[in-house]
């Protein structure tokens, strides 16, 4: 009697391993991608795009251009100012081969000709163009970003919903997905023509001057960390004991404290998790705890880069633990990356790895 075991399934693809196989196919292709686009032929490109994004990185947004000061052609892979869906495209553009004539950026770019766009959109029935918004700028020093009151002719006859989408598309065009994210601020229409309000076009020359006047500096969202403070609950959630950190993804962590635990995965099905380390807070120096689990983080940060197998997401310090925060690349692989150094460390055998995310919540990870 024969018996026939099944074969195991194989393993997900991580996101390493889906970018590489993007990146094989768009190698072998870029040729003939380059020639059709010259041919002014670019629309034919679409259909095999778009399959080749949906298999790889499905849920992400693409589109070719003009390459890097208008030499050659590029190619855009977008998180359209989604947190998580950035971090993919910041990874994928960090991972591109260098092929002649190509540029890869990892985020919608500013459109050269913008004042020539008319932007149609579906929902509304309605083309839209740049020269009939007029914004009323005001500088929020605090929070180092610039308010818009805008004004528009269909303000009158369009729901608020289609506006704003079609003011958003416009910001993008005009600034960059990037630029508009790190610039604006808090927006509102007004039924007024405010005397005082500038063509939208304006806009980029008025940041580059406040930006200049005031000295700010912007990192990528990608890049950006955000300080937070929490007062301890009286419940034994884990992380319900933290009193303050930092991170790069606090859309995330609001949510997993929302949900007391671990919350649904922000993008799933390209092989990236989240994950944090748990290190009971006695065992580092009194005092200390803030440079002790930054050094041990530095650590594995580094050898995560250098494996291109994840990023830091941040830290945080609670009453009983401390807590480090990755976004993983490379599945399991990363995971033996995080656990060696811990291992190294010799930390105590209560310290943990733990999924952020509900999909995968049960998966703990022992010393």
């Amino acid at each position: 009697m024969n018996l026939f075991k099944p074969k195991p399934k194989p393993a997900p693809l991580t996101l390493k391993q889906r970018v590489a196989e993007f990146w094989k196919w768009f190698a072998a292709n870029a040729g003939q991608f380059y020639a059709t686009i010259e041919d002014k032929r670019c629309g034919e490109l679409e259909p095999e795009t778009s399959e080749a994004v949906d298999k790889w990185l499905g849920g992400m947004a693409w589109v070719y251009g003009p390459g890097a000061n208008r030499v050659g052609h590029s190619l855009t892979l977008s998180g359209e100012g989604f947190l998580p869906k950035q971090f993919v495209a910041d990874y994928w553009a960090s991972q591109a081969p260098k092929l002649d004539g190509w540029t890869f950026y990892s985020s919608r770019q500013p459109s050269d000709s913008f004042g020539g766009i008319i932007l149609h959109l579906e929902e509304a029935k309605e083309d839209f163009k740049p020269v009939e918004f007029w914004v009323f700028p005001y500088v929020d020093t605090e929070s180092e970003n610039i308010d818009l009151t805008v004004w528009h002719p269909s303000i009158h006859r369009l729901p608020e919903n289609a506006r704003f989408m079609a003011l958003f598309l416009i910001l993008d065009e005009l600034l960059g997905e990037y630029g508009t994210q790190s610039w604006i601020g808090e927006i509102k229409f007004s039924e007024e023509h405010l005397k005082k309000s500038i063509p939208i076009a304006e806009l980029p020359e008025l940041i580059q001057q406040t930006q200049q006047e005031h000295g700010w500096k912007k990192l990528p969202p990608t890049e950006s960390y955000s300080a937070y403070r929490l007062n301890p609950q009286d419940t034994n959630w884990l992380r319900s004991d933290t009193v303050a950190g930092t991170t790069r993804c606090f859309r995330l962590l609001r949510e997993y404290f929302q949900a007391e635990g671990p919350c649904e995965h922000p993008f799933p099905g390209v092989g990236l998790d989240y994950v944090f380390v748990s290190i009971p807070t006695s065992h580092f120096p009194r005092g200390e705890e803030v440079n002790a689990r930054g050094i041990i983080q530095d650590e594995i940060v580094q050898l995560l880069e250098a494996n291109a197998a994840g990023i830091s997401l941040g830290g945080a310090t609670g009453n009983q633990n401390c807590y480090l925060d990755f976004a993983i690349y490379d599945g399991q692989r990363s995971l033996d990356i995080i656990q060696n150094v811990l291992c190294k460390h010799r930390l105590p055998k209560q310290t943990r790895i733990h999924y952020l995310t509900s999909d995968r919540a049960q998966e703990v990870i022992k010393l």
